[in-house]
């Protein structure tokens, strides 16, 4: 028994290896848990979730043929009878066949553009509806996608310029004054008028004679 189990153990040999314990799937299409205290992109990825997540893709990928196949059976044909297909008693609006991704960002120059190409397309079935806040938020979630801007980035509108003393007090604004205006053209103006009038009497007694 004692040669029988030295030669069945050989230290030569590696150990088995330890079973992997399986990692959970994660869940595509939970919802995100923002930190404590979020950035704007973070907050922006809540405002993405709900109102463009379904058509734009989990990670802006687009409304890809694989990213439908992350939802349930019953969801995955956008373009079936009673969904976005444009057709008659469907409950949902309708859908382009194509919906690209959101990662790329190269026709917007500035943050101000695209947001006020989401304030004014998106979403589609409603657009405007979100708050100036919620578009800038999801104005930055979208750049950090497209790595335009870190992820602790903050965009938002221009700053406005300092308001004049006249936009604060409107009464405080003086009329400005003429330099050349004052006494001596007041009784230059007037001795113009004497002029006037005695050539005015002249006229009228020679006329007469």
């Amino acid at each position: 028994m004692t040669i029988i189990a030295a030669a069945s153990f050989d230290p030569a040999q590696p150990a088995p290896a330890a079973l992997a314990t399986p990692q959970p799937t994660p869940d595509r299409l939970a919802i995100p848990t923002p930190p404590a205290n979020p950035t704007q992109a973070e907050e922006g990825n809540i405002v993405y979730y709900y109102n463009c997540m379904p058509c734009h893709g989990d990670v802006g990928q687009g409304l890809t043929d694989e990213f439908r196949q992350v939802w349930e059976e019953d969801h995955r044909n956008c373009w079936g009878r009673g969904c976005h297909g444009g057709k008659e008693k469907d409950e949902g609006f309708p859908l382009p066949r194509f919906i690209p991704g959101v990662r790329n960002l190269n026709a917007f120059s500035a943050p101000q553009d695209l947001y006020e190409y989401l304030r004014l397309t998106h979403p589609p079935q409603r657009p405007g509806v979100l708050t100036d806040e919620e578009y800038w938020s999801v104005t930055a979630h979208l750049l950090v996608l497209a790595g335009r801007l870190s992820p602790d980035g903050r965009v938002g509108p221009p700053a406005a310029a300092p308001a004049t003393a006249a936009q604060l007090d409107p009464a405080s604004a003086a009329p400005a004054i003429d330099a050349h205006f004052g006494p001596a053209t007041l009784l230059a103006g007037s001795g113009s008028l004497v002029l006037l009038l005695l050539l005015a009497m002249l006229l009228r007694t020679r006329r007469a004679a």
